[in-house]
């Protein structure tokens, strides 16, 4: 009995010290909410009459862009994915808006700290008013961004980046938003698992 006893002892030890070591190196997935606030500028497609009167020329100008957004998504030890959705305070539009889907891969630097290298699409939407005449555009848009993750604790961080989205619609419309180029600071909440 005391034979039996001592193998079954022995060998719950070896198998609770297996488990404790691979729970202590494996990776759990987080959930995540981040808000984010963004700079930059964006490349517009608007109109104004021409001198000779009755036409309007289209004109191609540059403009400030200002936004805000919110991202739900999850992050495992090399990848982050998020839904996000934005609003861009554009010059001359009533509004800009953008939802989509974002790919991150990350490269581990540190324990608390990676850098990485993102693909983004979705649907971008805008609406400008010229004269009496609202003009609104519904266009695809695809993207990439580039920067760096700083864990502050662990539920808590701070994303750093720069990113570029172009729009895929028609750019002969009216009103359209050909890119958006901006820098972003982002707050992200980390949930459901730990380092």
């Amino acid at each position: 009995m005391k034979k039996v006893l001592g193998s079954v002892l022995l060998l719950t030890s070896v198998y609770a010290t297996a488990g404790e070591n691979y729970f202590q190196t494996a990776w759990d997935a987080k959930g995540l909410i981040a808000l984010e606030g963004a700079f930059g500028t964006a490349q517009t497609k608007l109109t104004e009459s021409s001198p000779s009167g009755g036409d309007h020329v289209i004109l191609n100008e540059n403009g400030t862009s200002f936004g805000g957004g919110l991202k739900l998504g999850g992050e495992s030890e090399d990848y982050r994915f998020f839904l996000s959705a934005r609003y861009h305070d554009v010059e001359d539009y009533d509004y800009v808006s953008t939802v989509g889907l974002e790919m991150q891969y990350l490269i581990r630097a540190g324990e608390h700290f990676n850098i990485f290298l993102g693909l983004n699409g979705g649907l971008m939407s805008a609406q400008t008013t010229i004269g009496e005449t609202e003009y609104t555009t519904n266009n695809p848009y695809a993207g990439a961004d580039v920067g760096v993750n700083i864990d502050i604790v662990d539920n808590f961080g701070v994303e750093l980046g720069i990113r570029a989205n172009k729009s895929l619609g028609d750019q002969n419309e009216i009103g359209t938003v050909d890119y958006l180029a901006e820098g972003y600071a982002s707050l992200v909440f980390k949930f459901t698992g730990a380092y």
